[in-house]
């Protein structure tokens, strides 16, 4: 790929999905949605207040929780503080989206198919951090944000650790303890009370074979599997953006996007009340089923035909 095609389609998939996600933002009237909780600690920190005091449980969504993010993705947010929240949502998402474009260009055209799958869509529905956490996972010079989400964070780490990784990492740490030193207490203060964040493996009936990955964990593949696997999440797709990484041609994730919208309508089509709208199950069973058993047959597919290859 040319670098002018490449940087052109990066700009126009950052256009493209800050647009759709404004348009987005701006029919819920939920202010960012997920982001709004990003977006609202860098407004206090800018005020010099504590987040984690004063973001609390006092309503509908987006306000009926706690600040559970490590400060550091309040401090990463900061930019986007003066910002109207529909456009600092969007403004996010379109950046996290063309930087997550620019990554997976870096080998070729096959891993756009990312874009494709269901977790991107739900992501870019709700402002949400994975495709920002991805990208961080590919550029080494991203790699800073992964602790502004440690559950995904640790497993994009782990699917490419460098030691430039771990000192960018460390000094945003020491940065966001400059801004506010109480905060590693105060955030597992609140973490305490954070509930439905389960690892898949704990998932009944299949989640243990997740374990399977750890036969693959000298592949980068298998680590993320692996470790995505055995961290608290919520399985609610987009979360397992990440996964997409699995796939290793274009066949297998066209085949691997497709799969996870199968999981997404077969979950709107049995969890959904259709007289509230209201869900009635979160879509944790399709999500194990259609997206982590597919992405564990895929780390044993891609072996079994690499060594099948002479070359």
């Amino acid at each position: 790929m040319s670098p002018r095609i490449r940087y052109a389609l990066t700009l126009s998939i950052g256009l493209l999905s800050g647009l759709i996600c404004y348009v987005r933002l701006s029919q819920r009237q939920q202010l960012a949605q997920d982001f709004t909780w990003t977006w609202r600690a860098a407004r206090l920190l800018v005020q010099g207040e504590n987040p984690y005091r004063l973001i609390r449980p006092e309503g509908d969504y987006p306000y009926q929780t706690y600040f559970y993010y490590p400060l550091p993705a309040a401090v990463a947010g900061l930019p986007f503080a003066p910002l109207p929240p529909y456009l600092a949502g969007a403004t996010f998402f379109g950046l996290s989206s063309a930087a997550l474009a620019y990554a997976l260009t870096q080998d070729g055209w096959h891993r756009l198919t990312i874009f494709a799958g269901a977790p991107y869509w739900v992501a870019l529905a709700v402002a949400q951090w994975s495709p920002l956490l991805v990208a961080a996972t590919l550029l080494p010079g991203l790699g800073w944000l992964l602790v502004c989400k440690p559950n995904l964070g640790l497993a994009g780490f782990l699917y490419r650790p460098t030691w430039r990784t771990a000192v960018e990492i460390f000094i945003f740490l020491i940065i966001s303890l400059i801004v506010l030193p109480s905060w590693p207490l105060d955030w597992l203060s609140v973490s305490n009370t954070l509930r439905g964040h389960l690892p898949a493996i704990l998932i009944l009936p299949v989640g243990s074979l997740l374990l399977l990955s750890a036969l693959r964990w000298k592949t980068p593949e298998g680590r993320l599997l692996l470790a995505l696997s055995l961290t608290p999440q919520l399985l609610f797709f987009y979360d397992q953006l990440i996964l997409g990484l699995i796939p290793k041609s274009l066949k297998s994730g066209l085949v691997f996007a497709g799969l996870s919208w199968i999981a997404y309508f077969a979950w709107r089509l049995t969890s959904w009340d259709p007289l509230t709208g209201v869900s009635m199950r979160q879509p944790t069973q399709f999500i194990i089923m259609l997206i982590y058993l597919p992405a564990l047959l895929l780390l044993f597919w891609h072996e079994r035909f690499s060594q099948a290859d002479p070359d």
